[in-house]
């Protein structure tokens, strides 16, 4: 699989196949953290980086559903060699995970603190049809932010979604998920809980268990 340049690939051979998506603007290596323990534990983890910032992205006319295309065509590879598939995004990347896991044959989606809409100051649209098959995990972040506002955040997709499988991490804080520079500067503009370090560890032990069972 070519993946694009600043995309992050941990685990590679491990099975099953982890496509995860980034929240907006987010650079995947901001999830290196959270991420390396479900590659220890035998999955094969990939974030691309599917979009340059730009006007593009900014204005909306790159938006979630162009981002789901692109995360197709790279989960259409997966599947094209056989491996099993399965979806994942935190915030924007989660809609997109979701919309996209309506055209892929997944073992499941796991929405992390997933945010409905396009850009963040345009009004939310009433979520897509999306996970056609395999399971759905969708975990919340408890303390909230202007990054993932009540009619746009992991409730709405709760509500939607209603053979979800839902866990809420009270003190978790949007930004958490990320680590780095992004992660610092995630916590002044969407908030972090008392303990970033420990709500990373306790989703990716979540993801484990959702994909390779414990």
């Amino acid at each position: 699989m070519k993946l694009p340049a600043r995309s992050l690939h941990l685990g590679a051979g491990g099975s099953p196949v982890l496509l995860f998506l980034p929240g907006f603007l987010a650079p995947p290596s901001a999830y290196r953290a959270l991420l390396t323990p479900v590659a220890a534990g035998g999955v094969e983890v990939v974030v691309p980086a599917l979009y340059r910032p730009g006007p593009g992205v900014l204005s909306g006319r790159f938006g979630p559903a162009e981002e789901a295309e692109r995360a197709v065509a790279l989960g259409d590879e997966v599947v094209g060699t056989g491996r099993a598939l399965w979806l994942a995004g935190h915030s924007r990347g989660g809609l997109v995970a979701w919309m996209a896991s309506a055209r892929l044959p997944v073992g499941g989606v796991a929405l992390l603190d997933p945010v409905a809409g396009g850009v963040p100051w345009q009004a939310p649209g009433p979520l897509p049809a999306g996970g056609a098959t395999g399971e759905v995990l969708i975990v919340g972040c408890g303390r909230g932010s202007r990054c993932a506002p009540a009619d746009r955040n992991h409730a709405t997709f709760a509500r939607a979604i209603a053979r979800a499988r839902v866990v809420l991490l009270p003190d978790a804080g949007h930004a958490d998920l990320l680590d780095g520079t992004a992660g610092r500067l995630g916590s002044l503009s969407c908030g972090a809980g008392a303990d970033p370090a420990g709500t990373r560890a306790s989703i990716a032990a979540q993801l484990v268990a959702f994909l390779v069972g414990g």
